[in-house]
């Protein structure tokens, strides 16, 4: 099942702390997003997200045993829960294990056949082994099925976003092209 899923099964008391938990781990206070995460685990040990977040903030500070555990327990709760897959992928990626990546991002695929990221993860690989046939059908499913979410709430402006800077890239090559092309 998918994070919106379990968020529509939340009252709206832990949403907030959820919500909340995401903000503080995307601005990198990792000791107040996990004390939230507590908390809603403390009240909803079944939410499953909580525990892909708090293996995130483990990744985030190198501490991969923990953040294993914590994805384990993700997947353990719910064996259809493509995040901590493609999360646990990108820790075994980290530690040098392209192979047993690929076959989790594909887990990940197996499991929620829209998840974006999964694709988009396994693309990378494929280029980076230099298979470049199957790196371009796993990044195109990635973009027809979204590899990144922009958080519309955020301080951040929409042009600092990683997608919109590659769009833009793209947009001045292409223009740059055209230029010497007419000239």
């Amino acid at each position: 099942m998918r994070e919106e899923n379990y968020l529509k099964n939340l009252d709206e008391d832990l949403k907030d702390k959820y919500k909340k938990a995401i903000e503080y781990l995307d601005k990198h206070k990792f000791a107040k997003a996990e004390e939230l995460l507590a908390e809603i685990q403390a009240e909803k040990p079944d939410f499953v997200p909580l525990y892909n977040k708090w293996g995130v903030i483990h990744i985030h500070r190198k501490e991969y045993e923990q953040a294993k555990d914590r994805l384990y327990q993700a997947i353990e709760l719910d064996k259809k829960f493509a995040a901590a897959y493609t999360n646990l992928g990108s820790l075994v990626k980290a530690e040098g294990n392209l192979q047993q990546a690929k076959q989790i991002y594909k887990k990940a695929i197996e499991v929620d056949p829209e998840y974006g990221l999964a694709y988009n993860n396994l693309g990378v690989i494929n280029r980076e082994e230099g298979n470049y046939t199957e790196s371009v059908k796993n990044l195109k499913k990635a973009r027809k099925y979204g590899s990144y979410h922009v958080d519309l709430s955020s301080d951040r402006p929409i042009y600092k976003e990683p997608g919109c800077l590659f769009v833009i890239g793209i947009i001045i090559i292409i223009v740059v092209l055209i230029f010497f092309m007419l000239t």
